[in-house]
C-alpha cells in the first residue's frame, strides 16, 4: 500500500494526476524551528518527522515539506492576516527560494530528496498585497502564497513549478529506480 503522510491538496493532486492511488495519513507534528536551524536542516527534520514511527515493512510512505526562504530565513505559514501581510510584504519585488523535500521509505530503507526554484514576486503596492490575501486566503501556504494563483505575486520563477507547489517532482523522477520497482511489488504482492 501507497501512503502518502501528508494532508497538502497540492501534493494529493499532484500524485493523483500521475495516476497513482494511495492513501492519505497525515502525521501531526511540532514544527517548530529549533534555534540556530538551517533552512535545510529544518527541511530534512520536517520531512523526517512528517514519516512517523509507526511504519509498516509492507507499506511504501512518501512525506513531504515545503518552505519558504528569503535572506537564509524561513518565512512559515501565515499565523494570521496580519502575518501574511507582513510576510507578502517583506518578499514584494524581491528575489527568494523555495525548497520542497521528500521522503520515501520501504522495508526500513529511507531515501531524502530536496528541490531548489528561484522565484521573483511582482512590486505590489498595499492595496495589492491585501487583496490578494483576501481573495486567495493564503493562510495554509508557506509563504503566504500560491505559485497556482490566479493573480498571484510571483512574477518569474528559475525551478520546478510543481516544487513550488509543494512536492520535488524532478527529483523523485530521477530516483525512480528507488521507489519504482518498490511500489510495483507492494500492488502486485499478494498478502
Amino acid at each position: 500500500m501507497f501512503i502518502l503522510k501528508s494532508a497538502s491538496p497540492r501534493r494529493k493532486q499532484i500524485l493523483s494526476d500521475l495516476g497513482f492511488t494511495f492513501q492519505i495519513e497525515p502525521e501531526h507534528i511540532d514544527e517548530s524551528q529549533m534555534e540556530k536551524e538551517t533552512p535545510l536542516n529544518y527541511l530534512e527534520r520536517m520531512v523526517h518527522s512528517k514519516l512517523g514511527s509507526h511504519l509498516e515493512p509492507k507499506n511504501i510512505y512518501l512525506s513531504a515539506d515545503t518552505i519558504v526562504v528569503y535572506e537564509n530565513q524561513i518565512l512559515h505559514k501565515p499565523t494570521d492576516e496580519a502575518d501574511a501581510f507582513r510576510i507578502l510584504n517583506t518578499l514584494n519585488g524581491k528575489k527568494h527560494s523555495v525548497y520542497s523535500g521528500a521522503a520515501f521509505w520501504y522495508k526500513s530503507k529511507m531515501k531524502f530528496f530536496y528541490e531548489e526554484t528561484s522565484i521573483l514576486f511582482h512590486h505590489w503596492n498595499q492595496t495589492q498585497i491585501q487583496d490578494y490575501i483576501t481573495r486567495c486566503l493564503p493562510f495554509d501556504k508557506a509563504g503566504s502564497y500560491g505559485i497556482q494563483d490566479t493573480g498571484g505575486p510571483v512574477k518569474e520563477w528559475f525551478g520546478s513549478y510543481t516544487n513550488v507547489m509543494g512536492f520535488p517532482l524532478r527529483s523523485f523522477f530521477s530516483l525512480h529506480e528507488h521507489w519504482m520497482s518498490s511500489w510495483l511489488e507492494s500492488i502486485t504482492r499478494k498478502d
